[in-house]
């Protein structure tokens, strides 16, 4: 269940990685991949977060397991808004 969630994470370092050795002189954030690559990173971290200790916070915590639950909604959001700025970066650079 954590496997995706650990490739987004590693997909996303590697892809940062690789745009901080390999400089140019463009901006990252006119980037496509740079959207994407953060929100993948960012609600990756968060699910990860959430489900690790899922099983104990069921019997421990409840609260804030529904309060964790209702922050990664919010994540899922931010993350949808990431991807859709991203793919605003790449119709501009199709019409360019």
């Amino acid at each position: 269940m954590t496997a995706l969630p650990i490739f987004y994470i590693l997909y996303s370092m590697l892809w940062f990685l690789q745009k901080i050795t390999l400089t140019s002189e463009d901006k990252i954030t006119d980037d496509p991949n740079f959207w994407i690559s953060t929100a993948l990173l960012l609600w990756s971290c968060f699910f990860i977060f959430r489900v690790i200790p899922r099983d104990l916070l069921n019997i421990e915590d409840k609260e804030f397991l529904i309060l964790l639950r209702e922050f990664l909604y919010g994540i899922n959001c931010i993350m949808y808004l990431l991807f859709f700025k991203g793919l605003i970066k790449y119709e501009r650079i199709a019409k360019t």
